[in-house]
């Protein structure tokens, strides 16, 4: 502001102003905030012109921070697709100054933090967290990425093949295979349709022509720090973060890059209209209608886009979803910005389908431009726009705080779009309503200017993408076509949406300051529960209400689980319309069926929080199932179900791990009783599940005691009838001592996968703590043993995977290049080598990794959604204390390197293997059929079960 208002004034005297300005380290620009976020921010430009955001929380328990660069997949070379993304992988493996390929991995692991980076097409955005003490080494490894990385020639081949691994895992994905086929039919002369992840194919390298100095050069032409966006975020004062910030990143080189953009448009208008099929390998069903519109980044204060798509995407009462529901045609909807180019967008609405739906899929279209004439002629209305801008304000009064490593990822991101003192607030400011411009971008929604794509699993036998195999058919549109797309008169059933009930109006928070600290049971009877905590420490006007009904019938047969699945889905449908209205006005309701029960969670401003309670319980007391409706949500779940057995090979074998081991049922047995379920064996399902429920609630946030009592008087008084029923437990199942157990699962997928669950002796928090203490030491060596060193496969992690109480270790790998059995061998080295190298660990070292381990157990929690979860999972345990992080903390504090041994020795001992052999390996022979299943269900009824100590 200060340089725009003295274009007059003399050249020297201007020189000598902009000196004092660069040289001082005390001018920062005022950054627009969160009138409730704690947090002190600066903006500033070093010298090299890396703009750069700072944030400073005296309370924070982690350091983060994270560097945007304006280049992403769009730049890539026209015959090197991918290169942007080899370079974000190549990035992270050494510097001058830190020449270790896995030095920045190891130290951000073993002092408590995470990593990791994405590409996408016009930014490259790298990120850390780590504890709030280690910001300085952390960011001096990470600053060196940018100043001096080495490209070793050594790593080269080994992270084409990662690339490649990270290509062939998600090649059966449909997102990325629907989105690779789409870009078939728009303008191949712009860079942003082509392949973007890169392949062995598209970054070959050989002494011809070698990759390295494409990298190299690619890197010197596009990594400058004027194109760049810094923000960190620590514990120290503004300017000791500015000293640290300037000390390390002032020597990123200024190569005085211009950002690459193309003028070229995204879509070929001569091609549309133009409708395209895509066949999916999921059983989906879908449409979705893009129109290219002009660039919206110029209106970012108007918003006309988002203003569309909110009343497109409305779900309430006459609603655009609501006709096409009555109608049988659709299950969901969603509307909203598509693309978003510096010279062009598009708006985007997709319609998930029936199979009526489908088949009408010219009609539902015809519907939708029905609903875009509406809109013309009545939805650009003052009052509706003044609402959006209204809930926004509120949502930006009440922004809740954001996760650090999140938070900088995110504003750094933002800056390449906003002024750095508007990256917090840009997209919660409306400008005043502008009519004229939101008719501008509706008048792009035609028939003429529509890209439409009807995706499902039928055969198509016009094309095959290159890359990911797709098969898809164009079908330029016909006169009749377009014919049926024309709107004559719009059904009086759908209506622009009415104002909001649920808006908030009392913001205020409570003044009587809480005494408890943790919940406190207020309300108990036989089958019934209250915990309470007032909770106004984050300063916003909301609070969370959550109440489970648990019965022994709910999980007790496979037909019982499938029926409570499908009652928690038909009732969060029956409230979808007031729920809609609710959500929009900052409310949220999940309702979700788990093994002893269903539960509820309402969740945002406290105001409205009895209104939204009430309508539930009325929902719960008075089920209105429809049987059109009830047929719909039934073969949803059977998609559900046969897609399930599509997924990615390492998510089916680690979920087997917990079917085995759980009292959970399998896919076929699901599939195999969802077919005996009709409408009148639901409801009579539903009466006897909340016939006799035992019921617990927790209430935390903005509502006083004698509120939390008039609510869980309601509840009870509406749900509590009969004497309740006792609930079993959940328990786990015991490993048995001895070999491996190992499962093998048939996957239509080139890759193999393997999942490797070592399982603790017993539920004891010494038990659980070593656990964490070890992971925290493994799981850093076996992703650079296996994935770095190794190159097995791009999806390799060791993770603690605790089911209930119950504590484990899982290593998994998904791999497009080895066979389960060379996986297995694998893991079983790197155990075997670590039996050696954990005894040499030093008393230093293993109290760096004590550390790290409490840091995560002990993590704050940043918003009231986070807080109010954690007590929940300690009331499911019966962890009435909520001091399970604590006494965690204090055990890893206690426990010995023998301790560990011991404790890696024993998990050992208590193996079981789920894996998958991949359609390109040679199938072994196995030794003997599969009997975990057999084994796993004797043990469950013998009730052997994993000790609680």
């Amino acid at each position: 502001m200060l340089l725009a208002s003295i274009k007059r004034v003399q050249a020297p005297f201007l020189f000598a102003l902009i000196s004092c300005l660069l040289l001082s380290t005390n001018l920062y620009a005022e950054v627009d905030k969160s009138p409730i976020d704690p947090k002190q921010y600066s903006a500033l430009t070093l010298n090299n012109q890396l703009r750069v955001l700072l944030i400073s929380d005296p309370e924070t328990d982690k350091a983060a921070a994270s560097m945007n660069v304006a280049v992403g997949s769009s730049a890539n070379p026209k015959d090197r697709a991918g290169l942007a993304h080899f370079l974000e992988h190549m990035l992270f493996l050494g510097t001058e100054k830190y020449p270790e390929a896995d030095e920045y991995q190891n130290y951000i692991r073993s002092h408590g933090g995470g990593h990791n980076a994405y590409t996408s097409q016009e930014n490259t955005n790298y990120f850390f967290d780590v504890t709030s003490d280690s910001l300085e080494p952390a960011l001096d490894r990470f600053a060196q990425f940018f100043i001096a990385p080495l490209f070793n020639e050594k790593y080269v081949d080994r992270e084409r093949h990662a690339v490649h691994s990270e290509y062939k895992a998600k090649i059966k994905d449909d997102y990325r295979r629907i989105y690779a086929a789409t870009k078939q039919v728009m303008n191949q002369e712009n860079s942003y349709n082509h392949f973007a992840v890169g392949n062995l194919e598209t970054l070959h390298n050989d002494k011809t022509r070698p990759i390295r100095n494409e990298l190299i050069d690619f890197y010197n032409q596009y990594y400058s720090a004027n194109v760049m966006t810094l923000v960190v975020l620590g514990k120290e004062p503004l300017d000791q973060l500015e000293a640290l910030v300037r000390s390390k990143f002032s020597p990123v080189k200024n190569r005085q890059v211009t950002e690459f953009k193309t003028d070229v448009p995204l879509f070929d208008q001569s091609k549309l209209p133009l409708q395209i099929n895509i066949q999916t390998v999921k059983d989906i069903h879908s449409l979705t209608l893009t129109f290219p519109t002009p660039e919206t980044r110029s209106h970012w204060k108007a918003k006309p886009i988002y203003y569309i798509s909110s009343l497109m995407g409305y779900e309430g009462q006459g609603s655009l979803l609501s006709f096409l529901k009555k109608k049988g045609w659709a299950t969901g909807l969603s509307a909203s910005q598509g693309y978003d180019l510096p010279t062009e967008s598009s708006v985007m609405i997709n319609i998930q389908l029936t199979d009526k739906g489908e088949e009408q899929y010219l009609a539902v279209t015809q519907t939708v431009f029905q609903y875009i004439e509406l809109l013309k002629q009545k939805g650009v209305q003052a009052t509706l726009y003044q609402e959006e801008k209204q809930l926004s304000e509120i949502a930006f009064r009440f922004q809740e705080q954001a996760e650090p490593i999140h938070l900088v990822s995110s504003l750094a991101s933002q800056m390449q779009r906003f002024p750095t003192e508007l990256a917090i607030s840009a997209n919660y400011l409306f400008a005043d309503f502008n009519p004229e411009l939101i008719q501008t971008f509706l008048n792009r929604l035609t028939p003429e200017n529509m890209l439409l794509s009807l995706k499902s699993n039928k055969e198509q036998t016009g094309k095959i993408e290159h890359y990911y195999h797709v098969p898809y058919t164009e079908i330029p549109f016909t006169k009749d076509m377009l014919a049926q797309l024309q709107v004559d008169k719009i059904d009086p059933a759908m209506t622009v949406r009415a104002p909001n009930p649920f808006i908030a109006e009392d913001l205020e928070l409570l003044t009587t300051q809480a005494t408890a600290t943790i919940p406190q049971e207020i309300d108990s009877s036989e089958g019934f529960s209250l915990w309470h905590k007032t909770e106004t420490s984050f300063n916003i006007p909301q609070a969370d209400l959550y109440f489970t009904l648990q019965t022994p019938i709910a999980n007790a047969s496979p037909e019982n689980w499938t029926m409570n699945k499908l009652y928690t889905e038909l009732l969060q449908e029956q409230l979808n319309e007031t729920l809609y209205d609710a959500h929009l006005a900052g409310l949220s309701t999940t309702i979700y069926p788990h093994m002893k029960g269903f539960t509820v969670r309402l969740s945002g401003y406290n105001d409205k929080l009895g209104l939204l309670l009430n309508s539930v319980i009325n929902a719960i007391q008075k089920p209105d199932f429809q049987a059109e409706r009830f047929e719909i949500f039934k073969k949803k779940y059977a998609d559900s179900l046969a897609n399930a057995r599509k997924d990615k090979p390492y998510n089916q074998t680690t979920g087997r791990l917990y079917e085995l081991l759980l009292p959970q049922w399998d896919n076929h047995s699901q599939t195999t009783a969802l077919k005996n379920v009709n409408l009148d064996t639901l409801k009579a399902f539903a009466t006897k599940l909340t016939a006799a429920p035992q019921l617990k609630v927790l209430t935390h946030g903005n509502l006083d005691k004698a509120t939390a009592i008039s609510m869980g008087a309601l509840i009870k008084e509406k749900l509590l009838k009969e004497k309740p029923q006792a609930v079993p437990s959940v328990e786990v199942t015991q490993i048995p001592k001895g070999p491996a157990i190992k499962e093998s699962l048939t996957i239509n997928h080139n890759d193999s996968a393997i999942s490797m669950l070592l399982q603790g002796e017993s539920n004891s928090i010494k038990t659980r703590a070593e656990i964490s203490l070890l992971t925290e030491i493994l799981a850093s060596p076996f992703y650079s043993q296996i994935r770095t060193e190794k190159q097995l496969g791009y999806i390799v992690f060791a993770t603690t995977l605790q089911m209930n109480k119950t504590p484990a270790i899982a290593f998994i790998v998904q791999s497009p290049i080895a066979s389960a059995n060379t996986l297995e061998k694998n893991i079983d080295q790197f155990m075997d080598e670590w039996d050696q190298k954990l005894l040499k660990v030093s008393d230093q070292e293993l109290s760096q990794f004590k550390r790290s381990v409490i840091s995560r157990i002990t993590r704050k929690d940043n918003k009231l959604s986070a807080q109010t979860s954690r007590y929940w999972r300690e009331l499911d345990r019966q962890e009435t204390n909520f001091d399970t992080r604590e006494r965690l903390a204090e055990s890893v504090k206690k426990i010995t390197l023998n301790d560990l041994i011991k404790c890696f020795d024993a998990l050992q001992n208590r193996r079981l293997i789920v894996s998958n052999t991949g359609n390109k390996f040679t199938v072994d022979a196995p030794e003997k059929p599969n009997t975990a299943s057999e084994l796993f269900n004797q043990l469950k009824a013998q009730h052997v079960n994993v000790p609680e100590a």
